[in-house]
């Protein structure tokens, strides 16, 4: 037992003279700390509309002067938290590439694209002393075309699953074509003040349950496939830790509406941040 205690009191001393280097490559944060980085996480709409959800959707034109201009009110508007961070969703692995674009964005030798990622994340990121951009998504190796995870192919075997399956996206698709007749209507920040409302963000997420319905037996697609989905935020989130450098950050995280409540979520329970909307910022003239 004293061999025991001796050993777990030399690890503890070792880990406190562990150099802030290594610390930050796993990131800054305590649970119990008295001052916890802040996060802030903005759910966006794809402004360039790849195309790559279910639901596909017909989204504003962000490219015309009347939304440039709302785009800056947008930039205004979040500029009040006062981000020490840009977070975008895009790959770990893109990062580089990533960064290499904003460099030329800053020196006048890129011209911004469509999608929100740069139209918002580079505008708010070239405001920062510490001017980079920060990937911290890990999609590029879905298991979504193993038959353990294709929901899809699963279904397309049994009528009653595939019926339901056509049937409930057609319901997703309705409800999205309602929304971008409403958005056509809205500013920018209207449409982000939306987007971000609570009970928006629950009643979405709700919808990813309907794959628990499809399986037979002891096969769970659709439960795979969303345990996929988790466990994808839960790695985003363990991005962000990751380049959690100070207590004193404030974290801006842009990403698909989509992962709000599980980001939101995961942030929270984990204690490891001061979780803030952005409706705070958005409804401040």
């Amino acid at each position: 037992m004293i061999l025991r205690i001796n050993f777990y009191s030399l690890f503890i001393c070792a880990l406190l003279f562990i150099p802030n280097s290594i610390n930050a490559q796993i990131g800054i944060v305590d649970k119990d700390a008295k001052v916890k980085p802040s996060l802030m996480i903005l759910g966006s709409y794809h402004f360039a509309n790849p195309g790559q959800d279910v639901v596909k959707t017909k989204v504003t034109d962000v490219s015309t002067p009347e939304r440039q201009q709302q785009i800056l009110e947008m930039i205004r508007r979040l500029k009040k938290y006062q981000p020490t961070k840009i977070v975008i969703e895009c790959d770990v692995e893109n990062e580089t590439a990533i960064q290499e674009r904003f460099a030329k964005y800053l020196t006048g030798d890129y011209q911004l694209s469509i999608n929100e990622r740069e139209q918002l994340g580079f505008r708010l990121a070239k405001e920062l002393t510490d001017k980079k951009i920060y990937c911290v998504d890990t999609n590029t190796k879905s298991p979504g075309n193993k038959s353990d995870y294709n929901y899809v192919e699963f279904a397309a075997r049994y009528k009653e699953m595939d019926d339901f399956l056509k049937a409930s996206w057609k319901k997703f698709q309705d409800e999205g074509e309602k929304r971008d007749e409403l958005f056509q209507k809205l500013s920018i920040v209207e449409q982000f003040i939306y987007l971000n409302e609570p009970s928006r963000i629950e009643n979405d997420h709700s919808g990813y349950f309907y794959l628990t319905r499809l399986g037979k037996g002891t096969e769970y697609v659709g439960v795979n496939w969303l345990s996929s989905w988790y466990g994808r935020n839960l790695k985003i989130l363990s991005n962000i830790i990751r380049i959690t450098d100070s207590p004193n950050d404030k974290i801006l995280a842009i990403y698909g509406a989509g992962h709000l409540k599980l980001l939101n979520q995961l942030a929270t329970e984990s204690k490891f941040y001061s979780v803030e909307s952005p409706l705070k910022y958005l409804k401040r003239k």
